[in-house]
């Protein structure tokens, strides 16, 4: 059926051209889009959130923690100096044990009275250094609970800081949502007037001398409606999105339907027609692009087709579909304008001659 396309070569290549045209002009005008739409943040000024989180009070709160972070990090060197001092008093206090207790064998064994003071001088020596340990250690665990203290001091603080940065989030997520509405409605004017001028060009200048360049802008407007406005709709509570999704889900159903009811009736009001009225609103074009499709040019239902037997009239609207050759009887389209068996014109109803009585 391939001969029934009735479009001439050099046509269909200008049509796939014309489409060329159309897909260029449209990723020009996309592009250019793209770069409107990315600029527009900037119109604003970005939105930084420490803007509302950092008040008076968050910076008294973040100072005092400071504070005590420089204080514990110096308490920490302090108990670290102890705590070397501690282990070299230990040290001193063995090794004078283990003198003494060497001392006090040896003085055991000779029995000389006259060591007498020194054992009491060693003894309080070795007395001494205990004291010493002593001290050192009762020094750590002081800074252990000032060390204690510090730490439930900067926990309690940093539960208010918390609820201080908490209570700014709200005001910067407010002013962020109403940011994005606005970027959103800047959006919004750019898409809405392309949209308005697509749907304007498709029922207008469809059959217009300009439609590739007109079919290009209609593809740039679709794609940005739904690449560069779709996605950033606004989402507060998802109420925004489903209400945009029902209104055009709502406008799409209601234009289908109302062109659904109008082309019915137009068939309608068409089949009622004799059929030559109905063929002479049949372009040739048309008819062969419908025939190649096995589709009735007068009604568009299927043609009948059954085996043995040839599908000359339509079994729905009874147009005439295939009739023969007023010259050589040969069996064509009867939207053909010539017979393709031996070249004659082809003939209406009302020029054919009146049967013989």
């Amino acid at each position: 059926m391939d001969v029934m396309k009735g479009i001439r070569v050099p046509e269909r290549l200008y049509k796939g051209v014309l489409w060329l045209v159309s897909i260029v002009f449209a990723a020009f005008l996309v592009g250019l889009g793209n770069l409107i739409i990315g600029d527009l943040p900037q119109v604003q000024a970005e939105l930084n959130r420490d803007q509302y989180v950092e008040t008076a009070e968050v910076k008294q709160l973040r100072g005092q923690i400071s504070a005590l972070d420089e204080e514990r990090s110096a308490l920490d060197d302090r108990r670290e100096l102890l705590y070397i001092q501690q282990r070299q008093a230990a040290e001193e206090k063995q090794s004078a044990t283990e003198t003494f207790e060497a001392w006090i064998k040896t003085r055991s064994a000779t029995t000389d009275p006259t060591q007498d003071p020194e054992v009491i001088a060693r003894t309080r020596v070795l007395e001494q250094l205990q004291q010493n340990e002593r001290s050192i250690s009762s020094s750590i665990n002081a800074l252990d609970t000032e060390a204690t203290e510090l730490s439930q001091r900067r926990s309690v603080i940093s539960e208010q800081l918390y609820d201080a940065e908490d209570a700014g989030v709200p005001a910067y997520e407010r002013a962020y949502f109403w940011q994005e509405l606005q970027v959103f409605g800047l959006r919004l004017l750019i898409t809405l007037p392309m949209l308005g001028i697509a749907a304007w060009l498709i029922v207008k200048r469809r059959k217009g001398e300009y439609w590739p360049i007109s079919r290009g802008f209609v593809l740039a407007s679709v794609f940005v409606f739904f690449v560069e406005l779709v996605p950033y709709l606004p989402s507060y509570g998802g109420y925004v999105r489903y209400s945009v999704g029902i209104l055009l889900t709502f406008a799409a159903g209601h234009f289908l339907i109302k062109n659904m009811r109008q082309y019915l009736a137009q068939r309608q009001e068409v089949e009622q027609k004799a059929e030559e009225e109905r063929r002479k609103l049949v372009s040739h074009d048309e008819a062969f692009k419908k025939m190649s499709s096995s589709v009735c040019p007068g009604c568009d239902r299927p043609i009948a087709k059954m085996e043995g037997t040839e599908s000359n009239f339509c079994v729905h609207c009874g147009m005439t579909l295939f009739d023969r050759c007023v010259s050589c009887e040969t069996r064509k389209m009867a939207f053909f304008r010539f017979c393709m068996s031996c070249g004659t014109t082809a003939e209406t109803e009302v020029d054919k001659p009146a049967p013989a009585t």
